[in-house]
């Protein structure tokens, strides 16, 4: 999960070149844990999102396109799911867990 908050970190900080507030955050919300990094870019265009997380797709100059792929992988090897919310205010990157019942 390190791996995927810094990732995560680092896209919002790009997506921020003229300063702005990330924020990451963890919280219980419907008997599931959220994990969300949130920063204050321009977003990403809607026809973009879905292509998210496709192995070598990229929208940055010196991308590789493998940073959210491998995140994907990881949010996938702790049976988590990944929420993508984004406008002109800014991008959310929601990982949701399922908790376990007692």
């Amino acid at each position: 999960m390190c791996q995927v908050i810094l990732n995560f970190a680092n896209n919002g900080f790009d997506a921020m070149p003229s300063g702005g507030c990330l924020t990451i955050r963890t919280y219980k919300e419907d008997e599931k844990v959220v994990l969300e990094v949130q920063d204050e870019g321009e977003g990403i265009m809607p026809e973009l999102i879905e292509k998210i997380g496709t192995p070598f797709f990229t929208t940055k100059k010196n991308g590789t396109g493998l940073g959210i792929a491998v995140c994907t992988n990881i949010i996938n090897q702790h049976n988590a799911k990944l929420k993508i919310n984004s406008d002109s205010n800014g991008t959310s990157f929601q990982v949701i867990f399922n908790t376990l019942s007692s």
